[in-house]
C-alpha cells in the first residue's frame, strides 16, 4: 500500500528511475551516493533507485525486511526508513491503532530516522478505506492521512503480536503485551514509575528490576536483601517497599539513587502467607493482603494496614473480607477448604476513582473491594493469556497491567487493558 503520500519533513513526489539489480550498475546515481550506501550496507547488492526532489533513494531488503535510505546529490544522508514489526511501536501508537481502526488490517510499520529524529508511519488497510499514521518518537500522533475521522474507542487487537479473539469482557483483550526476559520468569509484582519504567519483583531475589517498557528489556537491577520469597512491590515517590511472604515489608528508600533499606518486621500468624502490597496515599498507610488464612478471623480473610508514620503493623485488619460473598463461589476449582475461595496475589489502589482492586492468581479473577470487605465487582480472568496473575499496576490514565508468571520452560508477561472495571 503506497497509494498515499507519505509528507514527512517536506516529503516531495517521487521521480521513478529505473529499478537496477546491481548497486554499482545505475549510471544516473552519483559516484557519492553509492559509495556511502556501501559503506552502510557493505553487503545489499539488489537495489532500485528512485530520484526524488532532495536526493536519491535506494530501496532494498535487508534481513528479510524493506528499507529505504535517502542521500542529497552529495552523498550525504538524509533520511532511513525501516520496515518493523507492530510490537516494536510505541506503547502509546500501538494502544491509538487497537483503540481507533479495529476494523483495519496493518499493512506495514516503519520507523522512520531523519536528523536524529525518529517517527514511526503505520499503513492501514480496510477495504478500499487506506490510512496513514504518523506517530512520534514516544507514540504521539503526528498525522494522519485517509479517514476523515478515526473510529469511536473501541476495543481492538494489532494482527500478528496478540493473536487474541474477541471476548465479553474488557480483560478478553488486551491492548499491549510485552514477553519478559528469563530473569522474570517468576514475576510476583509490578509498579509503574515515570518514563515507561516498570519497576518488578521476583519470587527468589532481593532486587528490584527496573524494565524499560519502550525497549523491552531490564536496564537496571537494586539490590535490596537475600534470597527470599518476595512477592509485591509499591512505589511512593522516591521509596519502594517490597513484601515479602511472612509480612515482613523492606523499605528502600531512594531506591534508584543511593538505595537505604529497612526491615519492618511482621505482626501476622505464619498461616496468613502475604502476597498483596499497596499504596494508600489517602490512609498514608500500606495495605497488605494475606492468600492464607488466621483461624482467629473465623471464615474472613484480612487485609492489614501498615502506618507509615508509625512505622508499625496494626495487629487487627484494617479491612475484613466475608468469604460467603456469592462472587466468591461458583468456581470449578478444587478448594482444599472454605478458605480458598480467595487467594489474593496482589492488590492495588485506582489512582483516579480510589477504589481498592483485589487480584486472585489462583482463582483467576479481578475484583473491587469496598471497605467494609464487600466486593462490589468483579470479572474473570483468560488463563490462556495470564497463567498466573501475580502483579497489578495503574497508569496515570486508569490503565490497567497485569504481570504473570511464566511456566517452567515459559517466560513471564505483563498485559497492560484500557481500563478497569
Amino acid at each position: 500500500m503506497r497509494n498515499l503520500t507519505i509528507k514527512l519533513a517536506g516529503l516531495a513526489l517521487l521521480v521513478s528511475t529505473s529499478a537496477c539489480d546491481n548497486l554499482w550498475d545505475q549510471e544516473d546515481v552519483p559516484e557519492a551516493v553509492k559509495v556511502h550506501l556501501s559503506e552502510l550496507y557493505p553487503n545489499v547488492k539488489n537495489v532500485d533507485w528512485d530520484q526524488e526532489d532532495e536526493g536519491y533513494e535506494a530501496e532494498f531488503d535487508l534481513s528479510g525486511r524493506e528499507r529505504s535510505v535517502l542521500f542529497d546529490v552529495n552523498g550525504k544522508l538524509i533520511r532511513v526508513a525501516e520496515e518493523i514489526t507492530n510490537d516494536h511501536l510505541p506503547v502509546q501508537a500501538m494502544t491509538h491503532v487497537q483503540q481507533h481502526f479495529q476494523n483495519h488490517k496493518v499493512e506495514e510499520v516503519h520507523r522512520v530516522t531523519e536528523n536524529s529524529t525518529i517517527m514511526y508511519e503505520v499503513e492501514l488497510e480496510q477495504n478500499s478505506d487506506e490510512v496513514l499514521l504518523i506517530f512520534s518518537e514516544n507514540g504521539e500522533l503526528l498525522q494522519q492521512q485517509g479517514a476523515q475521522q478515526p473510529v469511536k474507542a473501541q476495543h481492538a487487537s494489532l494482527a500478528g503480536p496478540l493473536g487474541i479473539a474477541a471476548g465479553e469482557s474488557d480483560f478478553a483483550r488486551p491492548l499491549a503485551r510485552w514477553e519478559l526476559p528469563a530473569e522474570l520468569r517468576e514475576i510476583s509484582g509490578i509498579a509503574l514509575l515515570p518514563g515507561n519504567k516498570m519497576a518488578c519483583v521476583q519470587d527468589e531475589e532481593g532486587a528490584i528490576f527496573i524494565y524499560d517498557l519502550q525497549n523491552k528489556r531490564v536496564e537496571n537491577k537494586i539490590k535490596f536483601g537475600g534470597p527470599g520469597d518476595y512477592e509485591e512491590i509499591a512505589v511512593a515517590g522516591a521509596t519502594a517497599y517490597v513484601l515479602r511472604s511472612d509480612g515482613a515489608v523492606f523499605e528502600i528508600a531512594d531506591f534508584m539513587a543511593k538505595p537505604r533499606v529497612t526491615e519492618h518486621e511482621s505482626v501476622l500468624a505464619a498461616t496468613q502467607d502475604t502476597e498483596g502490597l499497596a499504596y494508600d496515599e489517602k490512609g498514608k498507610r500500606l495495605l497488605i493482603a494475606c492468600k492464607g488464612y488466621d483461624e482467629k478471623l473465623g471464615p474472613h480473610k484480612g487485609i492489614y494496614a501498615l502506618d507509615l508514620s508509625k512505622k508499625k503493623m496494626e495487629l487487627e485488619p484494617a479491612i475484613k473480607i466475608p468469604l460467603a460473598q456469592a462472587q466468591l463461589q461458583g468456581s470449578d476449582l478444587k478448594r482444599k477448604d472454605a478458605y480458598d475461595v480467595l487467594q489474593p496475589s496482589s492488590l492495588e489502589v485506582h489512582p483516579q476513582t480510589g477504589d481498592l482492586y483485589l487480584l486472585d492468581a489462583e482463582n483467576q479473577r479481578l475484583m473491587i473491594l469496598s471497605e467494609d470487605g464487600k466486593i462490589e465487582r468483579a470479572v474473570s480472568l483468560d488463563k490462556d493469556l495470564l497463567r498466573q496473575p501475580e502483579g497489578l499496576a495503574f497508569g496515570d490514565n486508569g490503565e490497567v497491567y497485569i504481570a504473570s508468571e511464566g511456566s517452567k520452560k515459559g517466560r513471564g508477561v505483563i498485559l497492560m487493558y484500557e481500563k478497569g472495571l
